[in-house]
């Protein structure tokens, strides 16, 4: 019997990637880092149980629990033993492992089912979530707690409603995504402690409201995954038009920094700050309106996440986009960070000391 040597394996594992061998028998959807496609070990009929996380390099199936590693996947759906799987991606990868011929004609993948429709929550749901936002602890400590100016205050009040800052029955912040035509995508809830920080450890601590919303047993038939599609959008998209068009769009990660950034430096004809939601939604799908209308996009990483936002920009390749650093760049290269910041501050974080030690800075 043939064996491969260890160092031979090395290679072609690393070499291989374990959507581009799913691939050749599973038409694959990315979404976001991950890529759905319909399960090849069972009767699949809708996207979502079978999932590739190029990652991790590997494959799950929620509904038949088929799972493992490229060499698995060819075990499994070729009927392969394991040396047959090493030469099959052996010739796939143009590694040498035997003489030993393989002739394997891949099964043609089924197609992908047709997209469904978008996920468009009912606008009354932002607007009776919006009336509590008294109640908000993230909305009192951001009016109450920082030492704004008056007319900061005044812009505070203004933007909890401009950007349709929601409160749950059970606490939670909702920050709604709102796309350009106002059609409300879906709403990221999330606990606050008074202090303005995350309640991390709180049950249900995060959530979306479309997810919540399934949950209840047949209260929204037509939210069902099967008959829409949730695809979601910036924080604050829908303030696209509202500024004017020569304003630049001021992007940051987390929606509670746009709103703080919003308050401390306001959206006018000049600016409008919006949040991506974490930097996998950092892609070309999401930012689609404001590169079609061919706003200026300049970007505000967290002082962790530079080097990931800049290798995200490249790969946006679009030529009115910029990097700003400075506020998460130490004051000793000419920016505004200090030490006591933390390592991994945001931009509101780094504005809000200045704020309380009476230093402001324009942006």
């Amino acid at each position: 019997m043939s064996k491969i040597s260890d160092f031979t394996k090395a290679r072609i594992l690393a070499a291989a990637r374990i959507e581009d061998v799913v691939g050749d028998f599973v038409e694959l959807k990315k979404k976001g880092p991950r890529y759905l496609g319909l399960c090849p070990f069972h009767e699949d009929r809708s996207l979502g149980s079978f999932v590739v996380y190029p990652a991790k390099n590997c494959y799950k199936c929620f509904s038949c629990n088929a799972q493992g590693d490229v060499v698995k996947f060819l075990e499994q759906h070729l009927g392969l033993s394991f040396m047959d799987a090493m030469r099959w991606l052996g010739r796939k990868y143009g590694i040498d492992v035997d003489d030993v011929k393989l002739a394997i004609t891949p099964p043609k993948p089924r197609p992908l089912p047709p997209p469904l429709p978008t996920l468009i929550l009912p606008n009354h749901m932002v607007i009776t979530k919006q009336s509590d936002i008294a109640q908000n602890t993230l909305a009192r400590w951001i009016y109450n707690d920082l030492p704004w100016t008056t007319e900061q205050k005044q812009r505070a009040l203004h933007y909890f409603w401009d950007y349709h800052l929601g409160h749950s029955t059970h606490g939670h912040t909702i920050f709604w995504q709102i796309d350009e035509k106002g059609q409300c995508r879906t709403g990221k809830m999330m606990l606050y402690r008074p202090d303005g920080h995350r309640d991390k450890e709180a049950k249900w601590n995060f959530d979306y409201v479309h997810s919540a919303l399934r949950r209840i047993p047949d209260a929204y038939p037509q939210f069902a995954e099967d008959k829409v599609e949730m695809r979601q959008t910036l924080f604050g998209m829908h303030l696209l038009n509202h500024y004017g068009p020569e304003a630049d769009i001021r992007l940051v990660e987390s929606e509670k920094t746009a709103l703080i950034m919003a308050i401390a430096y306001g959206n006018d004809e000049h600016q409008v700050w919006m949040a991506c939601g974490g930097i996998e939604n950092l892609t070309a799908e999401r930012l689609a309106p404001i590169i079609k209308a061919k706003r200026r996009i300049i970007l505000y990483p967290d002082r962790d996440g530079i080097e990931r936002w800049k290798l995200k920009a490249a790969q946006l390749n679009y030529d009115r986009l910029a990097i700003d650093i400075r506020p998460v760049t130490p004051e000793s290269e000419g920016g505004w960070w200090k030490p006591e910041d933390g390592p991994k501050a945001d931009p509101a974080d780094v504005v809000i000391r200045i704020l309380k030690q009476n230093q402001p800075k324009s942006t």
